[in-house]
């Protein structure tokens, strides 16, 4: 381990957590919608900007450690429950003196979901995807940064990386789409052929992802070596 991932180890660095916080809301927002780019291949949009949460996750244990990593996956799942907690007050205002775009932001970040209070709404996330979304982040990336910190010692730092990547990817996925369709699957409105269908997609695309992933680390770590020296 370099000394300077020992003198960092206890901090937290605010620029790299704030882009992990991001791309994990703009990753909710965008997997609210299915996508099905190839036949049979259905994938949820967030697939396009979750994947740079591990890279962003790499790049925080590799110079300021696990702790660090740790803590900024921490504050990261804080901060989009904030988030989410904000947006539902934003949308108490009462719904017949809602504009109709603020309707559609409404209709397409909470599904229409809210119950009453009196004349009030208040709106609300589809539970299996708010909490699928943040219970696959906070376990796989800790996974991810528990197989980097304990083998980058022994092993080239691009396998670790690499080799991490791809098994926490692959249990962010079964954590997240069973947790997304277990209510459709229990109301009969999805099947489980479709849920093996998503699964299966989804899995293709992490294998994709993370070599695309695995390559802009590469080149993000090569060029900051090489400015260093």
């Amino acid at each position: 381990m370099d000394n300077k991932i020992i003198k960092n180890e206890k901090e937290v660095p605010a620029f790299l957590t704030g882009c992990l916080t991001i791309i994990l809301i703009v990753a909710f927002t965008f997997s609210l919608k299915n996508y099905e780019p190839i036949r049979n291949i259905i994938i949820s949009g967030g697939i396009i900007t979750y994947p740079f949460t591990f890279l962003i996750v790499a790049l925080i244990s590799k110079y300021y450690g696990f702790k660090s990593a740790r803590k900024s996956i921490y504050i990261s799942s804080l901060l989009y429950i904030i988030f989410m907690i904000l947006i539902m007050i934003s949308a108490i205002p009462q719904a017949n003196s809602m504009t109709g775009i603020y309707n559609s932001v409404i209709q397409y970040l909470f599904v229409n979901n809210y119950f009453t209070i009196g004349s009030i709404s208040i709106f609300y996330p589809t539970l299996g995807h708010f909490f699928g979304v943040l219970i696959a982040f906070v376990v796989s990336h800790l996974l991810f940064a528990t197989i980097y910190n304990a083998i980058h010692r022994f092993t080239v730092d691009y396998l670790a990386v690499g080799l991490g990547l791809f098994i926490s990817y692959i249990i962010d996925r079964l954590a997240f789409i069973p947790i997304l369709y277990a209510k459709g699957l229990s109301q009969g409105s999805n099947t489980f052929e479709y849920l093996i269908q998503c699964l299966t997609s989804e899995f293709i695309a992490s294998i994709v992802a993370s070599i695309i992933v695995l390559i802009i680390y590469i080149v993000i770590t090569k060029l900051k070596k090489t400015v260093k020296n």
